[in-house]
């Protein structure tokens, strides 16, 4: 049943052996793990965290080397946060749990999925970017981008980047940089984010940006059964529709597919509760009716 006001949420730090993680949790019910995009922080996750608390208890984390999330000692990967996931459900004593990944979060949430699949009961993908042939950029701006990123994997290369973001003076140029080689949406306020992140996370984000244009996932001899709730606009300026859903569905038996028509890849601002029960609450009302 919709609930017309959102529920109470909690934040805290859980000690793991990999990290130190700043979650935020809302809720009752089965539990669902969120697995974060880029740059994600606890306060623009909220209202999807009381959103899905309709149904799950819902625990969404700040990756590591993100927002007061630890960063792992070892340099940061995909199989790095699905480690870090299992030992997440181990610790709030979970056996079988949900996932749930946006964005580069659909990376994360397809590598737990491959280690935790037994555990797993449902998968919840929003615009999930899932192998480097979905993203929408031509031959040269992908090679450029790459170049640019292993660039930037220089340690003192890192080191002088830091400096530029955490410079009033150089923030913007930078951001805008950023955004033409990467064709990053306006939307997405770099130049507010950028002078807050630690230094950290540019090496987080330079392995981020690594996996983005490499991955692509090895598609088992059998489809899994577990239900996918996919939910992407047709319009997504980053991602390609089509070629997303066409590898969700090598993976996936049980697909409930929603087509939106948002003209952009992440909202210029976190959508309210209210926005999120308008245009999410059917959809995902009778995904949870699915039968596991």
């Amino acid at each position: 049943m919709l609930n017309s006001r959102p529920s109470s949420h909690t934040i805290r730090f859980i000690d793991l052996p990999l990290s130190r993680l700043h979650i935020m949790e809302a809720g009752e019910g089965e539990p669902l793990i969120i697995v974060p995009a880029t740059i994600s922080e606890l306060e623009n996750w909220k209202t999807l965290t009381q959103f899905m608390a309709q149904w799950f208890h819902v625990y969404f984390f700040e990756l590591p080397g993100h927002g007061e999330s630890s960063a792992f000692q070892e340099r940061f990967s995909s199989q790095k946060v699905a480690e870090l996931i299992e030992q997440l459900v181990d610790a709030l004593g979970y056996e079988r749990f949900n996932l749930m990944g946006f964005s580069f979060g659909g990376i994360l949430a397809m590598r737990t999925f491959q280690r935790l699949t037994h555990r797993i009961d449902r998968m919840i993908m929003i615009a999930p970017c899932v192998d480097h042939r979905a993203i929408l950029y031509s031959a040269f701006r992908l090679s450029l981008l790459y170049n640019f990123n292993r660039f930037l994997s220089r340690p003192r290369i890192q080191k002088r980047f830091n400096e530029l973001v955490h410079n009033e003076h150089t923030v913007y140029l930078v951001a805008r940089i950023l955004q033409t080689i990467g064709r990053l949406e306006r939307t997405i306020p770099l130049e507010k984010k950028l002078p807050r992140t630690p230094d950290s996370t540019v090496a987080v984000l330079n392995a981020q940006v690594s996996e983005i244009l490499t991955t692509e996932f090895d598609v088992a001899p059998v489809k899994y059964n577990t239900p996918c709730y996919f939910a992407m606009s047709i319009n997504d300026p980053l991602l390609r529709f089509e070629t997303t859903l066409d590898i969700l569905q090598k993976h996936f038996a049980n697909i409930n597919i929603v087509r939106l028509a948002y003209p952009f890849h992440q909202a210029p601002r976190p959508f309210t509760y209210d926005e999120f029960n308008r245009d999410f609450y059917k959809t995902v009302d009778a995904f949870m009716h699915v039968k596991i």
